[in-house]
Parts: C-alpha cells; sequence; structure tokens
C-alpha cells in the first residue's frame, strides 16, 4: 500500500511540474504573440498616419496637373488654332483657366504640401508648377516671343509630363519605405 501511495504521489508530482512547465511554455509563447501583433499594429498604424500625407500629394499632383495641362495648352492654342476658330479657344481657355484658378483657390493643393514632410518632394512639385505657370504666360503674351522661346515654352508640357511620372514615382517609393 505505501507502495502504490508513494507510486500515487510521485505522478501526482510529475504531472503537477508537467503542467506547470506547460503553462510556463504558454505563457512566453502568448507574450512573444501579443508583443508580435503589437508590433504589427504600431507598423499599421505608423504607415496610416505617414502614408496619409503622401497619397494626398499624389492624388493632388495628378489632379492639379491635368487642370495646368489643359490650361496651358488651351493657352498654346491662342498662337497654333488650326482646328478651332478664335472664340472657341478662347472659350476653352476661360473654361479651363476658371477651373486652374477655383482649384487653386480653394486651397486645397497647398494644403496637401503642407501636409509634406519631405522637402525634397515639394521642391519638385512646386518646380513643375512653376514650369506651368511660366508656359501659361509665353503663351498668353506669345507676340512678344521669339519663335525659339515660344517653342521652349510648348514643351513644357512634355518636360512637366516627364517630371510628374518620376515624382509620382518617388512618393510611390517613398510609401513602399514606410
Amino acid at each position: 500500500m505505501a507502495i502504490v501511495l508513494g507510486s500515487n504521489i510521485i505522478i501526482a508530482l510529475a504531472t503537477f511540474f508537467a503542467t506547470k512547465i506547460q503553462i510556463a511554455h504558454s505563457d512566453k509563447r502568448l507574450e512573444k504573440e501579443l508583443e508580435r501583433s503589437k508590433e504589427v499594429d504600431y507598423r499599421q498604424r505608423r504607415w496610416v498616419v505617414r502614408s496619409e500625407p503622401l497619397l494626398k500629394l499624389r492624388n493632388e499632383l495628378a489632379r492639379m496637373a491635368f487642370k495646368q495641362d489643359r490650361t496651358v495648352a488651351s493657352a498654346h492654342k491662342l498662337h497654333t488654332n488650326l482646328d478651332m476658330t478664335e472664340d472657341e479657344v478662347n472659350k476653352q481657355l476661360k473654361e479651363s483657366a476658371d477651373d486652374i484658378n477655383a482649384y487653386l483657390a480653394s486651397g486645397e493643393f497647398r494644403m496637401t504640401l503642407f501636409m509634406q514632410y519631405d522637402k525634397d518632394l515639394i521642391d519638385k512639385v512646386e518646380e513643375i508648377i512653376k514650369d506651368y505657370r511660366s508656359s501659361y504666360i509665353d503663351a498668353i503674351y506669345h507676340k512678344e516671343l521669339k519663335a525659339r522661346e515660344l517653342g521652349e515654352a510648348m514643351k513644357v508640357l512634355e518636360k512637366n509630363k516627364a517630371r510628374i511620372i518620376e515624382t509620382q514615382s518617388l512618393i510611390n517609393k517613398r510609401l513602399e519605405e514606410l
């Protein structure tokens, strides 16, 4: 009987220690999973916070570029209108100029620029805007320009397309780095 009682105590102690080891192991695993979950959640929140301004810039840059491109192209039709009457060109120019002016006056684009934390991106975007403005002014005052200068002003549309693609690519790269 003492042998049975002794063996039961040994079995009970062995079971107790095995259970205790399993619980300790489970606790460690749970802690690791919670830590990993916290890290993933932290990264996701950080990505959302840091990506929002970049995503907004990517969208607003495309929107602004479309409006600027249309306005500058309309302005250049003042001296190259082959398929439109002068009144049609002036009407199209007024509509596109009113559209871009209303957009810029809304301040959406400027607010998006002020949200950015990457000076290189801001500089690239402002350079694009500056070239659009310059080309627009050159097109409006085309009578005062030499043919070569006017030709250079018209090349801005193609030049800015390449820059916009480059800037959008840079934004995507920044998003991937987050």
